[in-house]
């Protein structure tokens, strides 16, 4: 995917939301690495930017999925479960040098690793970051919070978890709408690179 201007598009997009503390927000990610970060170690956007290009790859999908699904989701709504949802990824990845073998040789090569510099989890995190800043309707937290949906490792236990998933995305539009939105940008847009 080649975009450019990412930076100022994510700003537009993100102003356009109009609610007081989005400046805050920004100057807040500005301070963090979160639009130089990847979008994980050695996946979807592994590379400088790689967040940055997931959180608009996720505002194209989910406005997609909108519009054919003709569910007419107010605009705020989407770019901000887009643009933020992943925020627990700022100050979260660090680069190193490992061992790999390369060809039958082993070779010093630079790879991403996690180094998660305040660990309360994914999408708790996200919405604990946001809302220092900017209030956010009950639907846009819950879809946030659940947005990894099966990925998340507390849906896999009934209670306490695993229902409120569940009841979660029956009842929100929002969450399945973000939840498809970040696994179709994730897996059929964004460059992969796992590890051999």
């Amino acid at each position: 995917m080649t975009r450019t201007g990412h930076k100022q598009e994510f700003e537009k997009e993100a102003k356009s939301i109009k609610r007081a503390g989005i400046n805050e927000l920004l100057i807040h990610l500005e301070k963090t690495d979160f639009f130089t970060a990847p979008a994980s170690t050695h996946f979807h956007g592994a590379h400088d930017e790689g967040l940055l290009l997931h959180s608009l790859s996720v505002l194209d999908v989910m406005t997609d999925f909108d519009k054919v699904l003709g569910l007419e989701t107010e605009r705020s709504k989407l770019v901000t479960c887009a643009l933020f949802h992943d925020v627990c990824k700022a100050n979260f990845y660090a680069k190193e040098i490992r061992n790999k073998k390369i060809d039958g040789k082993w070779h010093e090569v630079e790879v991403w690793a996690v180094k998660d510099q305040f660990p309360m989890g994914h999408g708790e995190k996200s919405l604990f970051i946001i809302q220092k800043f900017i209030s956010l309707d009950d639907d846009e937290a819950l879809a946030i919070r659940w947005h990894m949906g099966s990925y998340d490792p507390g849906v896999h236990f009934n209670y306490p978890s695993g229902a409120a998933c569940s009841q979660a995305m029956r009842q929100n539009k929002l969450l399945p709408l973000l939840t498809s939105a970040d696994l179709a940008a994730s897996y059929l847009i964004e460059e992969w690179k796992e590890e051999k």
